[in-house]
């Protein structure tokens, strides 16, 4: 991840100065995380939206997007969960126009990748490695994955020949 990756794998971090705060977890491990940070708040008295769930579903990024649309000044994102799930959701917040001060993110596992076809633009999640080949699950190339993320597509670049 970046720079807006400020927690660590202990006692993960709260940006304290917000008024307004989104925490979302996707799975147990993120739970955790994300209790953490909610009881941190609830301490601060700080206005709280939460969504928990085993996966970024549709309608959990559907609800962040609204979250995002009608955040004001001194709103922060918490994001806690798998690398595919925390990265497709920090996609819906900054096409909606949230910025890397306003977003914490806590990744508790990357094993599985989005991998985004060079060729024929669609996705491809699977457990893989940067350096991994994986056929495409719509075009059938053969993929190599590249180190690169796309922010905007929440993916690692694939392509191949």
């Amino acid at each position: 991840m970046d720079a807006a990756d400020r927690s660590g794998p202990g006692r993960p971090d709260v940006d304290e100065s917000g008024r307004s705060y989104a925490v979302l977890a996707f799975g147990p491990d993120a739970e955790r995380v994300a209790t953490t940070w909610r009881a941190r708040l609830a301490a601060l008295g700080r206005t709280v939206w939460s969504w928990s769930g085993e996966r970024a579903t549709d309608a959990a990024l559907a609800a962040l997007a609204e979250q995002t649309r009608v955040a004001t000044v001194g709103w922060r994102l918490l994001l806690a969960g798998p690398e595919a799930d925390v990265l497709r959701a920090r996609a819906v917040a900054i096409t909606g126009g949230a910025v890397d001060a306003e977003l914490t993110v806590v990744v508790t596992d990357d094993r599985r990748r989005r991998v985004w076809c060079a060729h024929c633009g669609s996705t491809t999640e699977a457990d893989v490695r940067a350096g991994d080949d994986l056929p495409c699950a719509d075009c059938g190339r053969t993929l190599s994955v590249h180190a690169h993320v796309s922010r905007h597509r929440a993916a690692y670049l694939g392509a191949g020949e």
